[in-house]
């Protein structure tokens, strides 16, 4: 490991935000290896190996699988949503101004945030609270795909037309749609497939989705942290399955990261495929379809041209990134919820010690 990378992992460990920090990343092009730690989780310094929450980084090993579906024939992305659920259960889930666009909604609509739907996790309820604060200060509750889909048709609106031009609505009921697809099709149930399609191939030992009642329910995770509050929120993390209950490592993640863009997990065209077209979500964010762009403005840069890094973050503090420009992969988190704009910073200054 170079001591300047050594010297950015002290400078982002010092951040009194973070209080578990793990990090692997390698530069192909240069053959050479980069890993950071801080913090301890069971009276044990972090690691390589230590679990932690993925949260919406796991929407990459979503779009891993039904890339693989596609490729196999399965489903195309340009399929109706509702040919994989029983006749009449998704009628309604989408109304604008009293007709019922759910019928459009396609596969990659799902995965490119351009279905419209609302968003089961950051938009208001009926009792003006959102989920996602709920989750915020420790509110654990249990809930599955079918209180979701009940919910989003009951007590929210959607945001526009099923692929309206140039529109992206990040939601992540996309992807709880995307997990129940993957179970319909492939007949087992979402941690089953992950598991088998790719932990198995990859080697995958310290990954997994979790479930609160599931076989690897007892094994010690990185407690979720927000601010200095660790978070134990075991149903709601079960309840929220394809878009955001995976847990990984950084050592893992890495190979997962290498994989997807290698063309181990699915062939190498449908890259060029899932980045065709970006939209924004949120700045400094763009969408592709199924994997996310962070690319800085211009202004932000002094004009100075900088690679696109593409992959997925989480709210956790989580990040699986690719900067495929130089070669460079990244895999790692911050643990923290409280600042969302933290692991793009860790990841940013990771990713200039690297290169």
């Amino acid at each position: 490991m170079s001591s300047r990378f050594s010297k950015a992992i002290k400078r982002i460990s010092a951040n009194k935000a973070i209080s578990e920090l793990a990090i692997c990343g390698e530069n192909e092009a240069k053959g050479t290896c980069f890993s950071g730690f801080s913090g301890s989780f069971e009276g044990q310094p972090i690691d390589a190996n230590s679990p932690y929450f993925l949260a919406s980084a796991t929407k990459l090993f979503v779009t891993a699988i039904i890339l693989q579906l596609v490729e196999s024939k399965e489903l195309a992305l340009n399929s109706p949503i509702v040919d994989f659920f029983p006749a009449g259960y998704l009628d309604k889930l989408h109304v604008i101004y009293g007709t019922d666009y759910t019928s459009r909604i396609t596969v990659e609509n799902l995965l490119a945030h351009t279905s419209g739907l609302a968003d089961y996790f950051e938009q208001k309820q009926a009792d003006g609270k959102t989920f996602s604060q709920g989750i915020l200060v420790g509110e654990d509750k249990s809930f599955a795909f079918d209180d979701v889909i009940q919910l989003v048709k009951t007590t929210m609106k959607p945001d526009f037309v099923p692929g309206a031009s140039n529109k992206a609505f990040y939601s992540d009921t996309n992807y709880q749609l995307l997990g129940a697809i993957i179970q319909n099709v492939t007949g087992v149930n979402f941690a089953q497939a992950v598991k088998a399609r790719i932990c198995d191939p990859l080697g995958l030992k310290n990954t997994w989705v979790f479930e609160a009642n599931g076989p690897r329910a007892d094994r010690p995770i990185i407690p979720l942290r927000n601010g200095t509050r660790q978070l134990n929120i075991p149903l709601a993390m079960t309840g929220t399955a394809a878009d955001g209950a995976i847990v990984s490592t950084a050592a893992d993640g890495l190979v997962f990261i290498k994989a997807f863009f290698a063309g181990t997990l699915f062939s190498p065209q449908y890259i060029d495929r899932i980045t065709a077209r970006w939209r924004r979500i949120f700045f400094p964010l763009q969408y592709g379809t199924g994997i996310m762009l962070f690319r800085l403005p211009p202004i932000m840069t002094l004009f100075q041209k900088q690679p696109d890094i593409i992959g997925h973050s989480g709210i956790s503090g989580a990040f699986l990134f690719a900067e495929p420009e130089n070669q460079i992969y990244i895999s790692g988190t911050a643990n923290q919820l409280a600042s969302r704009s933290l692991p793009f910073n860790v990841m940013l200054r990771a990713i200039a010690a690297m290169r």
